[in-house]
């Protein structure tokens, strides 16, 4: 709001903001008198003014209601806010047959740039907009922007590193300004500390949700890792476990918005004046209809200088992710709900006056940024969903030149629901929105903003976006994969007694009885793969996150599905399809030949002989993985250092040594 009103003040149009972040009580008195043309107000406030604002109407006439980031009206959206919910008090207040004096309904306009069909629809019903209402849609298309995702762990300085050296290297080219970085370093120590200070002073207002909200995701769902790992139960009492999740949740979480202050940090003092405007010099922008060799030509060029803002998933990255930036010379600084408001209107302001390369932020910093040159959007771990992402993404380039949108994730690892609270329903629907956006870092054939398009429900009409790493690197080469898709179609038939595979399924290993029950109950892709390592000689030494790969495959093509009632975000309990009995029972020679997906590729790159000390145990009986690991091992055996003869003790000092601890051994 603050941003919009600076805009505004610069070309004469009068404009204020109302809210938690206006420190000048009086402008809402004037505003309610009707001497700005343009009132800035967040839902929770408008909620309070319904009088106010009606007096306006009939006093002064109210033009239009325009209501915007409509999205965080749905709860089937990615930005669910109750109060976002309650605006339909401005069609039940604000029409001919509430107030006498009016000819005809206040117009209301609801905008957002990132609402799928089923939020489109949820937004007018929720809004109790007339059947009338015209929908404006442009495209989702933005030719500019230039998506990649790159496999990173995202969880330590040696990750920083890594993925960071390139940005450094952009920011670190020129010196200017270096005093200063130290002094901005500094100030985000301070802001750490006394962000940490004032945890105790916050902590009786975080204690309202429960250590289970926190911990469990407040939906009664496990982990989508429970297979990778199962997480170990505290001991200890209520209120201490109460306390310490607090604590965590304060410093390291997520930013969870309670309250209308988390959403108007970012609103400073309005000093009525707009920031210095600076240009990086000039080149064309892209332009859909260019021709397709003028805009490669184009594009060959490096970035323009501009900011960069890195989004990440918890308060604690921010601060260590800007802390090792700063140590390499750029001038970066954390943005996240829980640091002081004095450090945050300056990184506000440090941000939109050019003096800050890099902003390191939760999604408290974000909706409403209206800045044109930023550069760089890159998501340092898993967003939440495509929406989120395209959305925070759709920052970068709004002057319309080359902008990089990158996200690092960790391809091996199935990402998981940050905490939040939400309904049954509303965590089915956010897995399902977490397992597209897995998904689409898991696509390696189709062009990245054609998925992003069409997710949102528009059709693509051009061939590719030519930018993106799928359009540039091209697919992988194609597999045949007819044995591998065999196999684990004929172990997953055999369990639910589809296949006449089932008899000799267990032939050559002898299970307990409490291992087959286990398995026949209902088997996970974990335990799938891990039948089929023992009973293939073949594929004992393939990874998990190989088949996991192709459980997905298989899945899309529809021969298995999930088989219990939830949504994961990775298929975890596979079951056949009628579609996938008829694939397996098939007699004709055909092939299967696919595309590997991002995780396949990662487990080739980096292959395993072995996941399990039993599987390790049983690999060394195949001539080839015998091979490997004996060559292995001559490799990495570092030379030993053969010692002097004059260091070396004689038979008699050792017979000596023998036997005095013998004799000690007797007493």
């Amino acid at each position: 709001m603050h941003d919009q009103c600076l805009k505004l003040a610069k070309h004469g149009v009068s404009a204020c903001f109302l809210g938690s972040g206006q420190p000048d009580s009086s402008v809402e008195q004037k505003a309610m008198s009707g001497m700005y043309e343009i009132i800035y107000v967040c839902p929770e406030t408008v909620l309070r003014l319904i009088k106010p604002l009606q007096r306006l109407a009939e006093n002064r006439g109210i033009a239009l209601f325009a209501i915007d980031e409509v999205h965080c009206v749905s709860k089937w959206g990615h930005d669910f806010r109750p109060d976002y919910r309650r605006l339909s008090v401005l069609r039940e207040n604000f029409s001919a047959s509430s107030l006498k004096f009016l000819e005809f309904d206040i117009p209301i306009m609801a905008l957002t740039a990132t609402a799928t069909i089923r939020v489109r629809e949820d937004i007018l019903h929720s809004l109790c907009m007339s059947k009338e209402t015209k929908i404006v849609l442009t495209s989702f298309f933005r030719s500019n922007l230039r998506f990649s995702v790159k496999h990173s762990r995202t969880s330590s300085p040696s990750s920083y590193e890594k993925d960071l050296s390139e940005l450094i290297d952009v920011y670190t080219k020129s010196k200017v300004g270096e005093k200063k970085q130290k002094i901005f370093s500094q100030d985000l120590d301070d802001a750490s500390d006394d962000s940490t200070s004032s945890a105790d002073r916050s902590l009786s207002e975080a204690d309202r949700m429960s250590p289970s909200d926190v911990e469990n995701n407040g939906d009664g769902y496990s982990g989508e890792n429970d297979d990778e790992a199962n997480s170990s139960q505290e001991n200890g009492s209520a209120a201490s476990k109460q306390r310490q999740m607090s604590v965590e949740y304060l410093e390291n979480e997520v930013d969870l918005f309670q309250s209308v202050d988390d959403w108007d940090v970012s609103c400073g003092e309005f000093s009525g004046q707009p920031p210095t405007e600076h240009t990086f010099g000039s080149s064309e922008t892209l332009d859909p209809s260019m021709k397709l060799d003028e805009r490669l030509t184009l594009l060959k060029g490096p970035l323009e200088q501009g900011p960069t803002i890195i989004y990440v998933p918890t308060r604690k990255e921010t601060l260590n992710i800007a802390k090792y930036l700063c140590r390499c010379g750029v001038k970066a600084a954390a943005y996240n709900a829980k640091l002081p408001k004095s450090h945050l209107r300056r990184v506000h302001k440090e941000f939109h006056d050019n003096a800050l390369q890099v902003v390191v932020a939760t999604i408290a910093f974000g909706m409403g940024i209206d800045k044109l040159n930023v550069r760089r959007i890159i998501h340092y771990g898993w967003p939440q969903s495509l929406e989120a992402y395209y959305q925070e993404a759709g920052r970068a380039g709004r002057d319309g030149k080359l902008a990089d949108c990158i996200l690092y994730a960790n391809l091996s690892r199935v990402p998981t629901l940050l905490p939040s609270q939400r309904s049954e329903d509303q965590t089915k629907q956010a897995y399902k929105m977490l397992s597209d956006c897995f998904r689409y870092g898991m696509n390696t054939t189709c062009c990245r903003a054609k998925t992003l398009v069409e997710y949102f429900g528009e059709d693509f009409c051009h061939q590719s976006c030519i930018l993106c790493d799928v359009c540039v690197n091209g697919p992988p080469e194609k597999q045949n994969l007819k044995a591998e898709a065999d196999t684990f179609m004929h172990v997953i038939a055999a369990h639910y007694g589809k296949s006449s595979f089932v008899d000799d399924l267990y032939d050559d290993v002898i299970y307990s009885a409490v291992e087959q029950q286990r398995f026949m109950n209902k088997p996970n892709l974990r335990m799938l793969v891990s039948r089929i390592r023992e009973q293939f000689q073949k594929f004992a030494a393939t990874d998990l996150l190989w088949w996991r790969g192709l459980a997905r495959i298989m899945e899309d093509k529809g021969y298995i599905r999930e088989g219990d009632d939830r949504i994961h975000v990775q298929i975890k309990f596979p079951k056949p399809t009628k579609l996938g009995l008829e694939f397996l029972q098939s007699t004709t020679e055909q092939t299967f030949d696919v595309y590997p997906q991002a995780d396949m590729l990662l487990s080739t790159r980096n292959p395993k002989s072995y996941s399990t000390f039993s599987e390790w145990g049983k690999g060394w009986a195949d001539p080839e993985i015998r091979r490997q690991r004996l060559e292995r091992r001559r490799s990495q055996r570092k030379p030993r250092k053969r010692k002097s003869r004059k260091h070396q003790p004689n038979m008699k000092t050792v017979r000596g040594r023998l036997a005095a601890k013998l004799s000690i051994q007797k007493r």
